[in-house]
């Protein structure tokens, strides 16, 4: 839930800050100045940044309370978390989940003029980021079962849910290689999202997605 709470609220910060920024011009004159790939890693950098720094007070206010006022269930939290290394789990599966969302967040908000087109291209990725949220309790209750390992290899809903099922200790081959495809895919997303940054930084216009994968498939032509 935090990781997709992140998406949403860090994601769409990148998003919106792009549309405005291209509307205004100014993402013309940072161009003039720093590469795509460059204004586009330093937006999503920055804006992590912000995002796990709010995270961050926010636990260090909740974890000092919890700790006050019940410091046995504390205790408690602290050696599930750290003891079987669930805590690494949602760090590592945390970066990878806001790097493949952010990249395509930021794409598509260099290929819009409004926040209403950009609704419209971010239809189908809204419905992908729901469907690990239906089967965060089932992950928890039953983590070992079939439907769960199988869509657990699918790198969209590999963070959620492959750190749901962390509890469970899931087989080190599952772990390791879920982990491999999402980074892979993190890789190839962020590399798309860069050529797709370029090409929609500098256009005008309504969303063309013939014209749009077009332009993508042969760069800066």
């Amino acid at each position: 839930f935090l990781l997709w709470s992140m998406i949403l609220t860090g994601a769409g910060i990148l998003l919106n800050s792009v549309i405005e920024e291209k509307s205004n011009r100014v993402l013309e004159v940072l161009l003039a100045s720093a590469s795509a790939s460059e204004i586009m890693f330093g937006k999503i950098l920055g804006v992590a940044g912000v995002t796990l720094t709010v995270m961050a007070v926010w636990a260090s206010v909740g974890g000092t309370a919890l700790t006050l006022s019940q410091p046995a269930l504390a205790a408690d939290i602290g050696a599930v978390l750290f003891g079987k290394g669930l805590v690494f789990y949602f760090g590592f599966y945390l970066i990878g989940g806001y790097l493949l969302y952010a990249a395509i967040f930021i794409a598509v908000g260099a290929f819009c003029e409004t926040t209403r087109e950009a609704q419209t291209l971010l239809g189908p990725v809204m419905a992908l980021l729901t469907i690990p949220i239906v089967f965060m309790t089932q992950a928890i209750r039953r983590p070992d079962s079939p439907m769960l390992e199988a869509l657990s290899w699918i790198p969209p809903f590999t963070p959620f849910l492959m750190t749901a099922r962390a509890a469970s200790q899931p087989p080190l081959w599952q772990v390791v290689g879920t982990g491999a495809l999402m980074l892979a895919t993190v890789g190839v997303v962020v590399w798309i999202a860069g050529r797709a940054f370029r090409v929609g930084a500098l256009s005008t216009g309504k969303v063309d997605l013939k014209g749009l994968l077009a332009k993508i498939r042969g760069g800066e032509s």
